[in-house]
């Protein structure tokens, strides 16, 4: 879970800067996909994308693993549920999170991979930007924003301590780290919608 997390952490933050171009020019966001796909001929973004496939499986499948798992090792419920300890929102909510997550990576991947050919003359940029300005889709995808925010913000720091990648002495600042690189990411995604709505011209 923690090496599958991390994994897509690094795809999250360059596709987060591969799609800031959004703001520069639609040639300048065309061309970025079409190099993309246009490197090896197309092999490399078919091995990235079987990768990032197996990451994202192999992430799930670990979740539901350990839940279980946890579920199994605790009988009996808490008497009281309380924000005691350690707990947060974001630690309470990393599988409701996971599930909506889960739901919008294969609804996002159907409307831009599945309904952009790279070797046709369509507009890469003009189908994000239509897209986006669906009311229910940008609704959809801001709050999945939220949620990826929350989970990044608990599972960075989380996955470094189950590595045991870190000294006792830094568990706190990598968990600042996490909330501070979750929110970033988190907020940078969700800026597309709201400027699509309400900034950009098609």
């Amino acid at each position: 879970m923690a090496l599958s997390g991390l994994a897509w952490v690094g795809f999250l933050i360059g596709h987060l800067s591969g799609n800031l171009l959004m703001y520069k020019a639609p040639e300048a966001f065309d061309a970025y996909g079409r190099g993309l796909h246009a490197l090896g001929g197309g092999i490399v973004v078919v091995f990235a994308e079987i990768g990032l496939a197996t990451f994202f499986l192999a992430h799930i499948i670990s979740g539901v693993r350990m839940t279980l798992a946890n579920s199994a090792a605790r009988k009996q419920g808490y008497a009281v549920k309380a924000n005691a300890g350690e707990s947060t929102l974001a630690s309470r909510t990393m599988i409701a999170g996971g599930v909506i997550l889960a739901a919008f990576v294969v609804l996002h991947l159907w409307q831009f991979r599945m309904q952009w050919d790279p070797n046709s003359e369509q507009s890469l940029w003009t189908l994000t930007v239509t897209t986006l300005k669906n009311p229910l889709w940008a609704g959809f995808y801001v709050l999945s924003m939220f949620f990826l925010g929350l989970h990044l913000s608990h599972g960075f720091g989380s996955a470094f301590q189950t590595l045991g990648l870190f000294k006792p002495s830094w568990r706190a600042q990598l968990r600042n780290i996490g909330r501070v690189l979750g929110w970033v990411v988190a907020v940078g995604f969700m800026s597309f919608p709201v400027w699509a709505m309400l900034v950009a011209k098609v």
